[in-house]
């Protein structure tokens, strides 16, 4: 197995090293979505990290909503 060897890195390869600065605390919080049924006041709620699965889950449920005629309403709250 080959050893790996340390070398000392250059100012112009750390210049072209990218750094990502990660989000506020606030926008790592979890997102919950609630799903309710109109016609029966059913409801399910599901909590999720990432608010772009909270906005598919959303649009699927519009989704059914038009092509089959369900009474689902969709909403995301943090």
């Amino acid at each position: 197995m080959p050893v790996l060897e340390k070398r000392t890195v250059s100012i112009e390869e750390l210049d072209a090293m990218a750094a990502v600065e990660l989000p506020d605390r606030e926008m790592l919080s979890l997102v919950t979505i609630l799903i309710t049924n109109v016609l029966n006041n059913l409801s399910v709620t599901v909590t999720v990290k990432n608010v772009n699965i909270a906005a598919q889950v959303c649009a699927v449920v519009n989704v059914l909503n038009q092509n089959i005629g369900t009474n689902l309403t969709c909403t995301i709250q943090q």
